[in-house]
């Protein structure tokens, strides 16, 4: 007689085998999640210190309201600038997922047409008839006449014809001087 026919008669006459294995089976289960969960905890251990950070909750585009919660993070994982409460006010500069830790470099709390430019730029207004609506975060580089006057900037807000760019600080002049002659055009880039 073949071998599994002998353990399915051995196993209808005796209940009590099948009872056996199903508790062994069990005990294997409960055991094997007990040292997963274990592990898990021995790890989140092993990060150190948890720290309550800012994190997004929906993705954000440049202007955006802050959309977020304060949930506690491995400190070890963290960026150095996280923010650890909800500014009460101000917008997103650039573009944020959903789930990223919010740093200071993503918030933007000043007002005007400077709100969502970086550090180090200034913000200069210039008319170029061919860039319809431009959208917040956009990269472009900046000519006049055939020259490039900056190869990258940012598009940092749009009201009517005026198109805001971020520019660094030392090119700005030089952008400003030619936005009143209708000559800077905008070119975007990938």
């Amino acid at each position: 007689m073949h071998f599994i026919v002998r353990v399915r008669i051995f196993l209808a006459r005796h209940g009590w085998a099948r009872w056996a294995i199903v508790l062994v089976l069990t005990a294997g289960v409960a055991w094997t999640s007990h040292q997963q969960a274990s592990a898990v905890e021995r790890e989140r251990k092993a990060w150190g210190t948890t720290v309550d950070v800012v994190v997004a909750s929906a993705d954000l585009e440049p202007g955006d309201p802050i959309e977020a919660d304060v949930v506690p993070l491995p400190s070890a994982m963290l960026p150095s600038e996280a923010l650890t409460s909800l500014p009460s006010s101000g917008r997103v500069r650039q573009r944020v997922v959903s789930g990223a830790v919010i740093t200071t470099a993503d918030v933007s709390t000043a007002v005007g047409p400077a709100a969502f430019a970086e550090p180090g730029t200034a913000v200069v207004g210039v008319i170029d008839p061919l860039a319809s609506d431009p959208s917040i975060g956009l990269p472009v580089a900046v000519t006049s006449e055939g020259i490039v006057l900056v190869a990258a900037a940012t598009v940092v807000g749009a009201d009517d014809d005026v198109i805001l760019i971020a520019v660094p600080t030392s090119e700005a002049p030089m952008v400003a001087a030619a936005a009143p002659l209708g000559t800077v055009s905008l070119l975007f880039l990938p």
